[in-house]
């Protein structure tokens, strides 16, 4: 799930503007998928970050404004706001689902679906932020030129997309307090977390193998797979090659999943949402 900030909303575009990598288990699994499908979290909303924080009370201190921290780091309420956006949600719903909006925010148990709601959101962001983390431990390199290109082709998107110059996106970011260049480098931000933990993710599972035994064994248990149309099963010599390629993904999932969950659990992190 990607969230859309103000300058996405006023341009009326349906697709969203960068990935995230916190969908976060990602749970673990969503965040191998997202990896594989070529994006990672976007961890929030680039611009939604940008105004969840002008709009931060002041008069709030300490864990007040704090939803997580994870190996000290800060993830704050207003960011957990952003990602969750639920200004938007309830702008739907009250337009369009006005009965239904009532309900969620009038009975308990619609508090309590709202709250499961961001803590599933929150979860997501701690495990995103836990990931970029590991990654720079890891000392994970990542291309600038590269993060330039996606930054510089999600511009010509937005421009292609809703006819739009440069300027006049500066303007549109102006007016909501912000500025193209702010813009730019959140997108560069989100980027260039995403590339980090993709080779993160290529460095753990880079000895992943399948090995001769569980070879063996899926061909003795599905041997017919292979079958020709006169039902001629070819010897295990002639497909181990195409078993190996079928099951080479689940253990580099298995990898991942259990250094993730080993990393988690050595992980720092205190919920005070």
């Amino acid at each position: 799930m990607r969230q859309t900030g103000p300058l996405e909303k006023t341009l009326g575009m349906r697709k969203d503007l960068h990935t995230r990598s916190s969908r976060g288990g990602l749970r673990l699994k969503q965040t191998l998928i997202l990896l594989w499908a070529g994006f990672f979290f976007v961890l929030v909303s680039s611009i939604a970050i940008a105004q969840g924080a002008s709009t931060q009370d002041e008069t709030q201190t300490g864990s007040e404004t704090i939803a997580a921290v994870v190996n000290g780091e800060v993830i704050s309420k207003d960011e957990l706001a952003a990602a969750a956006d639920l200004n938007s949600i309830f702008q739907v719903l009250f337009t369009q689902f006005l009965h239904f909006g009532q309900v969620l925010l009038s009975t308990p148990e619609g508090e309590a679906f709202l709250r499961a709601y961001q803590l599933d959101v929150l979860h997501q962001m701690i495990d995103s932020r836990l990931l970029v983390q590991k990654a720079i431990e890891e000392e994970i390199e990542v291309d600038e030129a590269t993060v330039e290109e996606r930054v510089e082709g999600q511009l010509d998107q937005i421009m292609e997309q809703n006819q739009l110059t440069l300027e006049e996106i500066d303007g549109i970011l102006q007016q909501q307090g912000s500025s193209l260049e702010e813009y730019k480098e959140r997108l560069r931000t989100s980027f260039r977390e995403q590339l980090l933990v993709q080779g993160l993710h290529e460095k753990i599972v880079q000895d992943a193998a399948v090995s001769d035994e569980e070879i063996a064994t899926y061909y003795e248990e599905h041997g017919d797979e292979f079958a020709s149309e006169d039902e001629y099963i070819p010897p295990l010599t002639e497909v181990e090659d195409q078993i190996r390629e079928k099951l080479l993904p689940k253990i580099e999932a298995d990898t991942w999943e259990a250094w993730f969950s080993e990393a988690r659990e050595e992980a720092k992190i205190g919920i005070l949402f």
